[in-house]
């Protein structure tokens, strides 16, 4: 790998890379102290007005209403997903159609570098920069279970002199108590969303990448990411709407970032956190794991990768205009 190439990648994505960490490490944190305001009785009783609307949850309402079922759902709020894209894309897109575009590509194909070493350089510096970004959400969950209160009611107790024997009061008022929330929510399981969060973000960068090397607009390359993005996400959703469609999700890469389940699976099922397949009492197959479906998306990152190496490689660059 070109040192040159590396530092050219670093500097011109510098700034990006610092706005998307500042702002997701702001909103993880920010995410956790909005959590802390709401007393899990009230909320409860505020999600059992949807529980028609259970089927699109990617866990029961049970674990929603747990502490670390509802940090754990910062990984499906749209402003994290943004912040994490927003780099995978707009680095992706750069690597060919970017320097095509602004007419820099023939001058550093000039130079002694191979053209595997001007994607690759590119590609190890987005790669880097999601793995932070991943960090950077996880560390902000952190910072805020770990600064955070939460209310607790507590039901007032009479003691019995000279016994101390404890029995309920009911004619004293509920106490509430504040407690640390690190008491409620242990941070390792949370780090699967993270190893999640991070897959999908490699395949978005192989595919923004691979699209980019067949381009020469960079603004070309970027719509088409998005538009596979909002047709894919529409994909799930309606498969998960309509029971008659779920057949649909099966065409969804989407259908394997399930943070929120692989968070649950954590907490209730912790042998089966990094399993390829889930079994269930019997042994009998119960789908993927949380590894399975990361493999996966890996996987298709990996090709898209390899596809845009193959095509960068052997493509004729078009004179620049």
């Amino acid at each position: 790998m070109n040192r040159s190439l590396l530092n050219k990648s670093i500097l011109e994505g510098r700034f990006l890379l610092a706005a998307c960490t500042i702002a997701l490490l702001a909103f993880c944190w920010t995410r956790v102290w909005l959590v802390s305001q709401f007393e899990m009785s009230r909320f409860e009783t505020v999600i059992e007005q949807f529980r028609d609307w259970e089927h699109f949850s990617p866990v029961p309402f049970e674990h929603l209403v747990t502490y670390t079922g509802r940090v754990a759902m910062a990984y499906d709020e749209p402003i994290l997903l943004l912040c994490v894209f927003l780099w995978v894309i707009a680095r992706g897109s750069d690597c060919v159609s970017g320097e095509i575009g602004r007419g820099t590509m023939e001058m550093l194909l000039a130079q002694p570098v191979s053209r595997i070493q001007v994607l690759w350089s590119q590609a190890t510096v987005t790669l880097a920069g999601l793995a932070l970004l991943a960090l950077t959400s996880w560390l902000g969950l952190y910072l805020g279970v770990h600064t955070n209160t939460i209310e607790e009611p507590r039901a007032p107790v009479w003691t019995i002199p000279w016994l101390g024997w404890q029995l309920p009061d009911p004619l004293a008022a509920e106490e509430i108590v504040r407690r640390p929330m690190a008491d409620k929510v242990d941070m390792t399981h949370l780090i699967p969303a993270a190893v999640n969060l991070f897959s999908l973000g490699f395949f978005l960068a192989g595919l923004s990448s691979l699209l980019s090397s067949c381009d020469r607009y960079r603004w070309r390359t970027i719509g088409l990411v998005v538009g596979i993005y909002i047709v894919q996400l529409t994909i799930k959703i309606v498969g998960l709407a309509s029971e008659p469609l779920a057949w649909l999700c099966r065409f969804s890469f989407f259908t394997a970032y399930e943070p929120a389940r692989f968070v649950s699976i954590a907490v209730y099922h912790p042998e089966s956190t990094w399993s390829l397949i889930l079994r269930n009492e019997v042994g009998d197959w119960n789908g993927l794991g949380p590894l399975g479906y990361n493999l996966i998306l890996l996987t298709m990152g990996l090709a898209a990768y390899l596809g845009a190496t193959l095509i960068f490689h052997r493509r004729d660059l078009p004179a620049p205009l």
